[in-house]
């Protein structure tokens, strides 16, 4: 009798070792999914972005040195590495035949990107403007990391600057006939 009683008693103390186990085993699955999911470190640059003369380079020179300076246009990226919080930040050309390199080059690492408009001169470059945004939003970098992007709308305090909502409009109607543009291409390329 003692043996059975032995065996009922490891018994009924595995049978209360069974939800401990499931609960451990239900943490182990839950950190590797959220690992597998979360796991990918962020990147840590912030990449700005636009045409000649939004005024990139006074942007990044505010932030870096909280200070104004007088630019001109940039041939070369301008980078900085903040520590609070800890980031780089990188001000790439307008130039359109500099822009796409530059950018591909800090891409890889990218966590967010600032789009920068000239609000007072928006009506003539809303096309360009608009690419360039286009650009960044198709960029398989900027895709895959998830990362925001945000469309600054610099020189609001310019007499005839536009505010965001108009800018954000004409931007989205422009997004949609570069898009529109993009299919019919490719619908005409294969057959």
């Amino acid at each position: 009798m003692s043996t059975q009683t032995t065996r009922m008693s490891d018994s009924m103390e595995f049978n209360n070792m069974i939800p401990i186990l499931v609960a451990l085993i239900l943490v182990v699955f839950t950190y590797v999914l959220l690992k597998q999911l979360f796991g990918k470190a962020k990147g840590n640059t912030v990449i700005m972005v636009g045409i000649e003369g939004s005024g990139k380079t006074a942007l990044y020179a505010q932030l870096v040195a909280g200070k104004e300076v007088q630019t001109q246009a940039s041939i070369t990226e301008n980078s900085s590495q903040l520590t609070n919080p800890p980031f780089k930040i990188v001000d790439v050309p307008g130039n359109a035949r500099l822009r796409g390199d530059i950018f591909a080059k800090y891409s890889k690492n990218v966590r967010g990107v600032v789009v920068v408009v000239d609000s007072a001169d928006f009506v003539d470059h809303v096309r360009e403007c608009s690419e360039v945004l286009y650009e960044v939003l198709l960029n398989s970098d900027v895709q895959k990391s998830k990362c925001p992007v945000l469309l600054f709308c610099n020189k609001q305090d310019e007499e005839m600057s536009r505010g965001p909502d108009p800018i954000r409009s004409a931007m989205e109607r422009e997004l949609t006939t570069l898009n529109n543009t993009a299919v019919n291409a490719l619908s005409d390329d294969s057959g």
